[in-house]
């Protein structure tokens, strides 16, 4: 049993490494000079430099991370409260229809991005969404609210009725209900459903490459824009970049990980 254990964690470790060594690949050449970047064979020991991030700082990073900030904090809290509302209509009232129109629901966010890019392009020209703060957050929020209106309704099955019904016998309001009894008990499910979003929204490329314009744009098309140089490829820029721009959502998936993991296993053991 010994020897089986060490192999499956001996596996666990390999697939860990490889998925995390570009990764590190790309941090550590975010602290090297040009010319150890292309050193063959690679460099593993090399003087740091912090010169690749003083450069980028000043080349315009904080405006499309300000962009993608915005952007993603507004369309996440806009779907998580509307998704919260839905998913308490669809889990207590259960209309006719419900899991058909669920499903529904939920099949719109599997519709590949490309497929739509086209239709939603002309659709914001004719509204002059193109360029706008605006555009991009509402439809940032129309992509969110399917899987999270999907979660939120599966972790508030799990709530039991019986919270519903001492509160209404107490004289509480829906609105009074939701906001005291359900939301607290929801708290690591909402982390969770907020994490996916996040993941989601910050990572988006294709529609803020097509939808947006030099003022709204965002730090995924700021890289792409930018990989291109009089020297060729600027690597030096694209992994201090790159390196700045994931730094955000470690931090946050991080420092949130006991409250995500407790919000995708909600339900599993409360009876």
């Amino acid at each position: 049993m010994k020897i089986k254990n060490i192999i499956i964690h001996a596996i666990a470790i390999l697939v860990t490494f490889i998925f995390i060594f570009p990764i590190l690949w790309m941090i550590l050449a975010s602290f090297k000079r040009r010319v150890d970047i292309f050193a063959i064979p690679p460099k593993w020991l090399f003087v740091p430099t912090l010169h690749n991030y003083i450069y980028t700082l000043n080349r315009g990073f904080w405006h499309p991370f300000i962009n993608s900030v915005i952007m993603s904090t507004t369309s996440i809290i806009i779907a998580i409260v509307i998704s919260l509302f839905a998913a308490y209509s669809f889990s207590r009232f259960r209309p006719s229809g419900t899991d058909t129109f669920m499903f529904l629901i939920l099949s719109s966010r599997m519709m590949p991005a490309v497929a739509v890019v086209i239709p939603i392009f002309l659709m914001y020209r004719l509204f002059n969404l193109v360029n706008t703060y605006l555009g991009m957050i509402l439809l940032y929020t129309m992509f969110n609210i399917p899987f999270s209106l999907w979660m939120l309704k599966g972790f508030i099955d799990q709530i039991p009725r019986e919270f519903d019904q001492a509160a209404r016998a107490d004289g509480a309001s829906t609105f009074r209900l939701l906001w005291d009894i359900i939301v607290p008990q929801l708290s690591s499910a909402l982390v969770a459903v907020a994490i996916f979003n996040i993941i989601f929204v910050w990572n988006e490329f294709l529609f803020a490459y097509i939808l947006t314009g030099k003022q709204t744009r965002t730090i995924p098309v700021q890289i792409v824009a930018s990989i291109y140089t009089e020297k060729g490829v600027d690597w030096e820029y694209v992994s201090s970049l790159s390196t700045l721009y994931i730094l955000p959502v470690l931090g946050i998936v991080f420092s949130l990980q006991k409250y995500f993991l407790r919000g995708l296993t909600f339900g599993t053991i409360r009876r």
